[in-house]
């Protein structure tokens, strides 16, 4: 007892010391983000003025002024609401029928071989060739945002999850047919758990390419929209309030970003250490 007791000590010890070793590792990583932040905003704040004209560069001030003003003004609100809506459809939208199909066309024997090169085509096809088109077909409200930004979301998650189907070893997957698996089991147990790490990664990078896709559509016609916004404000050489909407996009990302994070932490907790990691 007294050496389990001993040991328990120890290991608590080694528990704690790691704790705080990670602590200090964060807190050396976040000073280091604010002084790379701070240098970049001091380098603007000098350039602006010096290097190129406060017309078309602004600064780092009269940007936080911009921004609030259109905060408290209500301007950004209303903006943003329809931008937000465009960006989580498309999304949403996209990435699901992404890996619906990469899941489906992956059950079928040579289905990811036959369609592989017609994807890829479509993939490489430049989506901004494809907005005018959307507006053509569906108009200048919302839906052609929302297929804009589905069109960015589905080839990357399709591509990417069926990149994860085809890293699963083989042979494990014999082992695991050779105990008595059924196929939905194989599926359920081995495939999509491997597949994991590719999918998350998709969803991730996915956020801004589902914003992108929305802010290409509000810039080639609409009434609304931070994308209208920005152009708006571009178009009167208010280089503040431009800079104020691509500030308020950034906190767009980073706020979807972080609530994507939270539901994969509530989802996932199965998933392996590998798509914890990619997290």
């Amino acid at each position: 007892m007294p050496d389990g007791g001993h040991e328990a000590e120890l290991l608590r010890r080694e528990t704690e010391q790691a704790r705080r070793a990670s602590r200090r590792d964060r807190l050396r990583i976040v000073a280091a983000q604010a002084c790379l932040l701070t240098l970049i905003l001091g380098g603007w704040a000098w350039a602006s003025g010096r290097v190129l004209d406060r017309l078309f560069l602004s600064d780092p001030i009269s940007v936080g002024r911009a921004f609030w003003t259109i905060v408290l003004k209500g301007t950004l609100w209303f903006h943003l609401r329809f931008t937000l809506t465009e960006t989580l459809l498309g999304y949403l939208i996209g990435a699901g029928l992404g890996l619906a199909g990469a899941l489906l066309v992956s059950m079928i024997p040579s289905g990811e071989v036959v369609l592989r090169p017609f994807v890829l085509s479509a993939y490489a096809t430049p989506k901004i060739a494809l907005a005018p088109l959307m507006i053509i077909w569906f108009g200048i409200g919302m839906l052609p945002k929302v297929v804009l930004a589905a069109t960015f979301v589905f080839f990357v998650v399709f591509l990417s999850t069926l990149a994860g189907v085809a890293a699963v070893p083989p042979p494990l997957v014999a082992v695991i047919r050779v105990m008595g698996a059924s196929p939905a089991t194989v599926f359920r147990k081995v495939v999509l758990p491997s597949a994991l790490p590719f999918i998350v990664t998709a969803f991730r990078v996915t956020i801004p390419a589902a914003l992108i896709g929305a802010i290409i559509g509000e810039f080639i016609s609409s009434n609304r929209g931070v994308g209208y916004l920005i152009n708006a404000a571009s178009s009167r050489y208010a280089t503040a309030e431009v800079f104020a909407g691509i500030l308020s996009l950034l906190l767009l990302v980073l706020g979807m970003n972080a609530g994507l994070a939270l539901l994969e932490r509530r989802w996932f907790r199965w998933a392996p250490r590998e798509a914890a990691a990619s997290r």
